[in-house]
């Protein structure tokens, strides 16, 4: 997809450029709004299945599983690529090169994640072999957070005034929970390195598995925070008044 180069800021004075922003700030609050149902609905699924995995060894709910866990992966990617086009390119060109890190670790782990769910569905694949190698899966999402934390910490600092009233919280959110989702990830690439088989946390010992899940729910919910009050500040009063 395509990244093009959006109108300037200086268009904000023309009708036209006020119309196209308050357009995008709608297909924006659209996509977030999509990104962040599908997230309440995997993690909802990913939750259910680390303490209770003896619901999903039915075939099909496992498939179906897979299907909307795969549908957040891609509407996450949707999200920053519109975030990017839309937000980023034309109000933030200072964090375009932050950005397109998170857009790449994003990408890295759709792909991932793609690439492992084709067996479910019986779809053999032929990838390079570097992408059939286990440390791959366990170094990818770990470095994806790592790009997200740093564009976020980036973008906090470039908040303005107006901006920092409804967003400098949610941002401090979203990087806490970013954090901690870098010390989950770091708990699977030990184990992996420990012993020498890679396993995402829900299929570690019931121990670790059950024992994290507070962890991964708490940075779910600092994220959705984020995305949350991103959604309306979208179509806040002060954006508004910026937009004129």
């Amino acid at each position: 997809m395509p990244l093009s180069t959006a109108p300037p800021l200086s268009f904000r004075c023309d009708g036209g450029g006020t119309r196209y922003l308050q357009e995008a700030d709608v297909y924006l609050r659209k996509i977030t709004l999509i990104l962040m149902i599908s997230m309440v609905a995997s993690f909802s699924i990913r939750t259910l299945g680390t303490i209770a995995p003896q619901l999903f060894t039915n075939s099909p709910i496992i498939k179906a599983t897979g299907l909307m866990n795969a549908f957040f992966v891609l509407s996450h990617l949707l999200f920053w690529l519109v975030f990017y086009k839309h937000y980023i390119s034309t109000e933030k060109a200072t964090l375009k090169k932050t950005c397109l890190l998170a857009i790449i670790g994003s990408f890295s782990v759709g792909a991932i994640y793609m690439k492992n769910l084709a067996p479910v569905f019986g779809i053999n694949i032929h990838l390079p072999l570097f992408l059939m190698n286990p440390y791959v899966d366990a170094l990818v999402p770990l470095i994806s957070s790592a790009f997200h934390l740093i564009f976020f910490a980036a973008y906090r600092k470039s908040l303005a005034p107006d901006e920092k009233a409804e967003l400098n919280k949610p941002v401090l959110s979203i990087i806490i929970g970013i954090t901690i989702f870098i010390g989950l990830h770091l708990i699977v690439l030990l184990n992996f390195l420990a012993t020498g088989r890679f396993q995402w946390l829900e299929h570690m010992p019931r121990v670790v598995a059950v024992g994290t899940v507070p962890l991964m729910i708490g940075a779910a919910l600092t994220i959705l925070f984020f995305y949350y009050r991103f959604y309306w500040f979208l179509d806040s009063g002060s954006r508004r008044k910026n937009n004129h």
